[in-house]
């Protein structure tokens, strides 16, 4: 009896002694395979979500700068007549397209800055003298036509010119004197004295019919001040937006932009072209090679934009990470929108 009490003791000393050493070793061999494999796939999904979040984060960023363009495009030309005809047939529209070499190009957008002020007096003026006087009771004073550059404009909307504003004061009974660079006698000016672009010319076209430097108080012709906004790329890769007041220090849009260009589509002859590239030069002619619109902005039926941007250089990558466009060491996207600027569809009321 006392031996089977000691077997039985004996075993269940045994049994209470916990793994073996071989058992151990297996079972820790299998907790680092599989502890490995859940680390190796956490790891995956970290560099997945990690790239991920950087590719969403520059999509918002190009999303939302194009989002900006457009705000801005659609009021281009906005504000600048003060009722006439209901056809109007050859009026700026307020959009510039500089293409320049490589990848960024600018875009200008121009619209009314203050509301539409007549000519004061009987006797026409011409803008080739350098000064006029606006009628009182409008809203507008002296200190918005103090600087930047102001448009003349025929009641009936179909010819224009602009001048660079030198100066403006009050004058008698609430009258604004203005002074300016002169224009040409036909109404065209230089880009010093027009730096929109909205009146330059060249060979074949030597004077649009747009174009004039004659204006009439007595048939209700009229000035406004116009304001802009320019969008392009500055040294830092950073897409920015300029306006008068923040010529200085101008808006960042968005960062790490490595493409921005700017094209048109344009209506001649009764059809609708659209360049084949970006190449879209106000200077050029319509037939010229590459096409143009020769300052007549009418044309204009459509602006296309598009941008390209990057995440920060492997910020968002593996560290063998290289991609097809140029070899970099970050995520590339690219985005493109087309606009129709609500007032570029003047010529189809004719």
């Amino acid at each position: 009896m006392k031996d089977m009490k000691t077997k039985n003791f004996a075993r269940r000393a045994s049994a209470a002694g916990g793994f073996t050493l071989i058992e151990l070793m297996v079972a820790m061999t299998i907790f680092l395979v599989i502890g490995g494999a859940a680390m190796s796939l956490f790891s995956q999904h970290a560099n997945l979500f990690t790239t991920q979040q950087g590719e969403v984060g520059l999509n918002m960023t190009l999303r939302n700068a194009l989002q900006q363009i457009q705000t801005d495009a659609v009021q281009a030309g906005n504000g600048f007549f003060i009722g006439g005809a209901t056809s109007i047939a050859n009026t700026p529209v307020g959009v510039t397209i500089t293409n320049n070499a490589g990848a960024f190009d600018s875009l200008t957008l121009i619209q009314a800055g203050t509301a539409a002020v007549p000519l004061a007096g009987t006797g026409c003026i011409y803008t080739n003298s350098g000064s006029a006087t606006l009628s009182a009771g409008y809203g507008v004073t002296a200190s918005q036509f103090s600087s930047g550059e102001v448009m003349f404009m025929n009641y009936n909307g179909n010819q224009m010119t602009v001048a660079k504003l030198t100066g403006a004061t009050n004058g008698t009974g609430g009258t604004i004197n203005i002074t300016y660079n002169p224009t040409n006698a036909n109404g065209t000016n230089s880009t010093a004295n027009d730096p929109f672009g909205l009146t330059l010319t060249v060979p074949p076209t030597t004077d649009p019919d747009q174009l004039t430097d004659q204006f009439c108080p007595a048939t209700g012709d009229y000035v406004v001040a116009l304001s802009y906004v320019t969008y392009s790329v500055n040294a830092t890769n950073q897409l920015v937006r300029t306006t008068a007041a923040t010529v200085v220090n101008p808006d960042i849009i968005a960062d790490n932009i490595i493409g921005f260009k700017v094209g048109a589509a344009t209506y001649q002859g009764g059809t609708t072209v659209s360049s084949p590239s970006y190449s879209f030069n106000a200077s050029n002619a319509p037939t010229a090679t590459p096409p143009g619109y020769s300052n007549q902005f009418t044309m204009i039926r459509s602006i296309r934009v598009s941008l390209i941007g990057r995440t920060p250089k492997g910020q968002f990558t593996g560290s063998n990470f290289r991609n097809t466009y140029d070899g970099g060491q970050y995520r590339i996207q690219a985005l493109s929108l087309v606009i129709n600027p609500r007032n570029l569809s003047m010529n189809d009321l004719e």
